[in-house]
């Protein structure tokens, strides 16, 4: 047997990503075996990928994911959906059976365009109405999940080891100029499908390591503006605070960062730049109920980029490191190795500074 000391408790849960700032397409298999020397750092109760650029054909539609109970349940949802949206395409997501993999649910895609009629009878623009939608399906339609949502983007995601789950759906098929990752080690919650990682609304969705001890705060408030939360995870509130904060309020990336990660007020205090201060301390008052605390490292997955971002204690791992013109970011260095040898620059941000990769205008 084993004595404390002699066996390696990693601190739970590991995250990677990767993207080209020249918009160039890498298949999924990279980041799966990323995933493979961080296998500890999962249990086995969820793994799963979210990936940008994927669906070039379909680019300007909505790209709906959806795990269902049951063959009647998708009957009754694609009845929903059509009195909502036009379909352009119906499919099943293709998977392979591994032994790794069990009792998965009926897993669907639908690309999809709001209808006009729609939009203007509930006087919404489009980005409101699938949210809403999505929100709806969540809330109401008992054994019906929308986890994927956006545009020319995807999340992929089951019950099982990460690289497990990147052999499942068949990423190696896909390619995609970012993409994200994340293997779970559920501590205060269940390990279900539509709990693991990436949580997702529209284009946005959040790979997460940690545990948020404001999690009631934070989705108190959240729920407030027409969220909810239903996946039995704390990360799938942070999804939902981005959201609001970039694309509800219009902040910047860095700005929604110094709410999720604020400042000690004793550090805003200490800035010497008067404009810097003013912000800083506007952002605190008027956000103060969207501060997440625990420990946490985040990697926030957008049409375009990726923002990478620790608890202004940094009490979770994440490294950052560069080659050409790619940028990966996991919780081991290995991850980064295993996926690029020769990485250079290889850093650790400090807490609550957010390190933000976009790709070059017009490449994606």
């Amino acid at each position: 047997m084993k004595m404390e000391g002699q066996v390696r408790i990693p601190s739970g849960c590991a995250v990677a990503a990767v993207i080209s700032k020249e918009g160039n397409k890498m298949s999924g298999e990279m980041i799966t075996n990323s995933m493979k020397p961080m296998h500890d750092r999962s249990n086995g109760l969820g793994g799963g990928f979210a990936a940008y650029g994927i669906y070039a054909e379909y680019k300007d539609f909505y790209a709906l994911h959806m795990f269902f109970d049951s063959r009647a349940t998708r009957k009754d949802c694609e009845a929903f959906l059509k009195e909502r949206f036009e379909i352009v395409q119906s499919e099943i997501i293709p998977t392979r059976k591994i032994p790794a993999i069990t009792d998965e649910p009926v897993i669907w895609r639908y690309f999809v365009s709001p209808l006009k009629s729609m939009l203007a009878s509930m006087q919404l623009d489009e980005k409101e109405f699938v949210a809403r939608t999505v929100m709806k399906i969540n809330t109401e339609m008992s054994g019906a999940y929308v986890f994927s949502s956006g545009k020319n983007m995807g999340a992929f995601k089951a019950v099982g080891f990460p690289e497990d789950v990147g052999v499942f759906y068949k990423l190696e098929e896909y390619e995609g100029y970012s993409w994200t990752a994340h293997g779970r080690y559920p501590t205060n919650t269940p390990g279900w499908w539509g709990g693991a990682h990436p949580f997702t609304l529209l284009d946005y969705s959040i790979v997460h390591n940690g545990e948020i001890s404001s999690y009631d705060a934070n989705r108190r408030f959240i729920e407030m503006f027409g969220y909810k939360c239903t996946l039995q995870t704390d990360t799938e509130v942070i999804t939902y605070i981005m959201d609001y904060l970039l694309r509800v309020q219009g902040l910047t990336l860095g700005e929604a960062a110094s709410v999720i990660a604020a400042p000690f007020w004793s550090t805003i205090a200490a800035k010497t730049d008067l404009e810097d201060q003013k912000k800083h301390t506007y952002l605190r008052t008027m956000f103060p109920s969207l501060l997440v605390t625990g420990p946490f490292s985040i990697v926030l997955g957008f049409n375009g980029g990726l923002m990478a971002l620790n608890d202004r204690l940094k009490l979770r791992s994440m490294v950052v490191g560069e080659k050409d013109d790619k940028v990966f970011i996991a919780s081991e260095e290995a991850a980064i190795r295993t996926m690029e040898p020769n990485a250079e620059n290889i850093c650790s941000p400090a807490g609550g500074e957010p390190v933000i990769v976009k790709v070059k205008e017009g490449a994606y």
